[in-house]
């Protein structure tokens, strides 16, 4: 706008000097200049009431004042200029033209006169009666400066006493608006008034110079003289134009006691305007009476409505203040306020229980500084005054000092008002400040606690993809991400979860959308690729604004997971154990019958060759089979150990060449024996079956060549691996390990491999049984066997023997004996027929008095009844009714001269810990052939008889 307007004002200018030197005073050139300076007076009061309509306070009635003061110069002009070239003669000194000219003063003066303390913008009542006393006050300055000097004084005189009065006008105007911006208390409001005073000087200076042209030379309308007029009105609107409303006219000020000066200026009219008038009156004749007298009645008027207007205002003015004082003493928050010499003037009671006092009376006269702590005495001197003399208002915290001296935080509120006074609202916030430490001491404990607790805590929305506010330090140490790497993706915390467990996720987010429990185990990937598992819970509480959340801990329970997969196999491998036991049992009295009776038709003469190899093909078939048993038992850890002081290294080395045949020459085979290991106590044929059986193993796992390695080590399970691997006791032990660099195991397989029949093999290249075999000798042995595997990069077997400090068993010298015949009377007790008939047959062969029961019952009978000797009972252990250990002390009992023989496919109930044969006992696993139960009844014959 600016722009545009500075455009518009040099198109003005350039018209009146164009005017000047090419028309001059002709009345064209007349006409034009009028025109330009009726342009210019239009232009500054459109200026003036745009800058009305963005003021506010009393910046608007103040624009609104000056643009009627120059639109009412603009219509003046337009009738001087009909009177100029219409009539060709200037107006009359009474006529209307003059008169509005003269009007331009009456809102000069208006705006001289507006209230600067109240800072409003309406045009109230006694506004109106101001303006009417104003307006007729410069009725009569009109009438005395146009009308009377004609009747009354020459011409001459006249003239010079209207220019004195007119410019002693303007010059009083002047200086009350110099005035009003020396005193004005806003900043925005004393550059309006010093505006004024600047366009007032351009008017007067310009109106003076015109004047005295015309009035010594009689200069017409149309000269350069015309921009003494224009110019003004073209400053004023730029002054117009680039006014903007202040910021500080936004905040409203505090009220206060009014100045003197600001009193008397506000009265000035409402008081002086009657005498004004009535002096004014004296000077005219007698024939104006009714005029005179009239105007002096309504001036008098308005200033009695003035009065009542005033009386009414303090009225409503006192009330305010009484009910003001009211809600002060009622307030619940304490209210002070400080005079200018820093004592109490204002205290309620509030401020007073405060600060310790029964009566607000006994604060007043206090200085401030008394009963403010000393340490904030410096800040309210420094920073809180300095925020009043910038803004009028500062708020924060200060300690108060109590009556009895304690120290009280007080939130205050601190404004400043006129004249130096302080008003001061402060609330106790002891309170608060209580409760504020006692949070953040709950919160301290409450964090201390989470982050010392091994799980994380967190903080989420509901849903899968819900947003969490807050994990606990912990995440770190867990999953290795840092709390803003977590948070940062935790929308899509899922993607650190397995696909398989998303069911388990999505059904405890559907639990907790209904407000249930959040409770899932799955398995979570760590920054650096480890799969470990967390049990997650979580509890719905209401967040802020009512938005609820969840509040969970997550745990590592991959410790946990472990241990209960690891006792999982090892009841598995126990069940397993058990069904394969009990299997071997009735199976083996099968391949008895059938080894027995094979064996017997080979023995006999006459037999043709045919009949005899197929005879021998049931036997081999039957001894297959009997191996196969053995394996079960082994597994089951139901066979018979014969335990020895073994040197580990002494058998692995003892069986390296044959291993090396084994295994083949595309396989690199390295035995690594440990210095100074130590001593186990072990079967040795045992031990052996379970090298040759690992290492068989490994030969299968790298058909295309590799590396195998065998070694023995002295090592110490602690605690620590004890409470990793189940079942192991911490101790000394020898560990046996046969690693191979093949084709490595899955986790899934690595579950069962040690079941039996669990074989990864092609069918027909394996009976499955070789590993639970060795699981089997190992557990029987007091150890313990652990596989390490991963797919690609080979396997590991360890083997854990407890180590002991006895010296090493000398090999025993094993001669073969001729089973010898006799006559001594046996009792043979078998639930099985066909295996009673076998063994009865092959004992009478040798000689033997065979007698033949096929119960416990039935043998107690013969014994009862029998008188004579009874040199063995051969029994079976399991059977129904009485079982064979009962059967054997019954009979011994009644012939403590009976030695006994034990026979089963089971051996749990004669077998001690570790699978050794209970001391004093003789047994005979079956299945078994004729020699080996010839030998085997002779053996015990032959031994002496054990004290019962």
């Amino acid at each position: 706008m600016p722009r545009k307007l500075l455009i518009l004002a040099a198109t003005i200018v350039g018209a009146h000097l164009a005017q000047a030197m090419i028309l001059g005073v002709s009345p064209v050139g007349t006409f034009i200049a009028n025109m330009l300076e009726v342009s210019a007076s239009a232009l500054a009061a459109v200026m003036c009431f745009g800058a009305s309509r963005r003021a506010r306070g009393m910046a608007r009635p103040f624009w609104t004042l000056i643009a009627c003061a120059m639109a009412a110069w603009g219509v003046a002009n337009l009738g001087w200029m009909y009177y100029e070239l219409a009539l060709h003669t200037q107006p009359a000194p009474g006529s209307a033209v003059r008169f509005l000219f003269n009007t331009q003063g009456i809102f000069f003066a208006m705006v001289l006169f507006l209230d600067q303390e109240k800072d409003s913008s309406e045009f109230e009542p006694a506004f109106l009666l101001d303006f009417t006393q104003i307006a007729i006050v410069f009725f009569f300055l009109y009438l005395g400066l146009y009308y009377l000097p004609p009747f009354q004084i020459e011409q001459r005189g006249g003239i010079a006493r209207r220019l004195w009065v007119e410019f002693g006008e303007l010059g009083t105007i002047l200086s009350l608006a110099c005035f009003q911006a020396l005193r004005a208390p806003a900043d925005h409001i004393r550059k309006l008034y010093a505006g004024f005073a600047i366009y007032f000087s351009l008017l007067i200076a310009g109106m003076a110079l015109s004047e005295y042209h015309q009035a010594v030379h009689g200069t017409p309308t149309g000269t350069l003289f015309d921009l003494c007029w224009t110019l003004p009105f073209l400053w004023a609107a730029f002054w117009a134009a680039r006014w903007r409303p202040s910021p500080d006219s936004r905040v409203a000020r505090p009220l206060g006691r009014k100045t003197l000066s600001g009193v008397m200026l506000t009265n000035a009219i409402f008081v002086l305007a009657p005498l004004i008038v009535l002096v004014q009156v004296a000077q005219f004749p007698s024939e104006w009476r009714i005029l005179r007298f009239s105007l002096l009645g309504i001036s008098i008027l308005c200033f009695a409505v003035r009065i009542g207007i005033s009386g009414y205002r303090e009225a409503g003015t006192a009330e305010t203040v009484r009910r003001q004082a009211l809600a002060m003493d009622s307030a619940a928050d304490g209210i002070s306020i400080i005079g200018e010499n820093g004592q109490h003037i204002y205290v309620n009671a509030a401020f007073a229980r405060m600060m310790g006092h029964e009566r607000p009376e006994s604060m007043l006269g206090v200085h401030w500084q008394k009963i403010y702590h000393a340490g904030d005495v410096q800040l309210i001197q420094q920073q809180v005054r300095k925020s009043l003399e910038a803004e009028g208002k500062w708020s924060g915290q200060i300690n108060l000092r109590r009556r009895d001296g304690t120290i009280i935080p007080v939130e205050m509120a601190i404004t400043s008002l006129a004249n130096g006074v302080t008003a001061c609202i402060g609330h106790d916030i002891s309170a608060r400040k209580e409760a504020e430490k006692a949070r953040v001491d709950a919160e301290t404990k409450y964090r201390t606690l989470v982050e010392q607790v091994a799980a994380i805590s967190y903080i989420a929305e509901l849903g899968i993809q819900g947003q969490w506010h807050y994990v606990s330090p912990q995440i770190e140490a867990i999953t290795g991400y840092s709390q803003d790497e977590w948070l940062a993706s935790s929308r899509d915390w899922t993607r650190h979860i397995p696909a398989e467990d998303h069911a388990v996720i999505e059904a405890a987010e559907a639990a907790s959308l209904r407000g249930e429990r959040f409770q899932a185990e799955y398995r979570l990937v760590r920054k650096d690729g480890a799969v470990i598992w967390v049990s997650d819970t979580a509890v719905v509480v209401s967040g802020s604004y009512t938005h609820p959340v969840m509040e969970g801990i997550i745990v590592d329970i991959t410790e946990r997971k472990l241990l209960e997969n690891q006792l999982q196999q090892s009841r598995r491998m126990e069940a397993v154990g058990r069904l394969a036991g009990g299997i071997a049992h009735d199976f083996n009295n099968l391949l008895t019958i059938i080894k027995g009776y094979a064996e017997l038709a080979v023995q006999r003469t006459g037999i043709q060759p045919e009949l005899r190899a197929d005879v021998q093909q049931i036997e081999n078939a039957s001894e297959r089979a009997s191996a196969l048993i053995r394996q079960l038992l082994a597994f089951s850890r139901r066979q018979v150990l014969q335990p020895k002081i073994l040197d580990l290294n002494t058998i692995v080395l003892g069986l390296d060449k044959l291993l090396g045949r084994l295994i083949g020459e595309h396989i690199e085979m390295v035995t690594r024996c440990g210095a100074n290991v130590g001593h186990v106590k072990a079967d040795p044929a045992q031990i052996e079956q379970v090298i040759m059986n690992l290492v068989v193993n490994a030969r299968d796992a790298m058909p295309k060549g590799g590396r195998l390695t065998v070694e023995t080590v002295n090592v110490e399970l602690d605690s620590t691996y004890a409470r990793d691997h189940v079942s192991v006791k911490p101790g000394s032990y020898v560990m046996l390990a046969v690693s191979d660099s093949g084709t490595g195991m899955s986790p899934e397989t690595v579950a069962h491999i040690f079941e039996p029949f669990y074989t990864t093999k092609e069918s027909g290249q394996g009976t499955g049984l070789g590993l639970s075999t060795v699981y089997g000798i190992v557990k029987q042995s007091g150890g313990y066997i652990w596989v390490y595997s991963e797919p690609g990069k080979g396997t590991t077997f360890k083997v854990y023997l407890p180590r002991v400090a006895e010296k090493v068993d000398k090999p025993d010298v094993v001669e073969l004996p001729v089973a010898a015949r006799g006559n001594e009377t046996i009792l043979l007790v078998e639930d099985e027929e066909a295996v009673r008939e076998l063994a009865s047959r092959i004992l009478s062969a040798k000689g033997y008095s065979v007698v033949a029961a096929k119960s416990g019952k039935e043998a107690e009978q013969f014994s009862e009844k029998h008188a004579g000797k009874i040199h063995l009972l051969l029994t079976d252990i399991i059977m129904p009714g009485t079982s064979g250990r009962e059967l054997a002390r019954r009979i011994t009992a009644r012939h403590p001269r009976t030695r006994v023989l034990y026979m089963s496919g089971y051996t749990d109930n004669v077998l001690a810990q570790g699978g050794v044969l209970e001391e004093g006992l003789s047994f005979l696993q079956k299945p078994f052939t004729p020699a080996a139960l010839s030998q085997k009844v002779r053996d015990v014959l032959d031994s002496p008889v054990h004290a019962k």
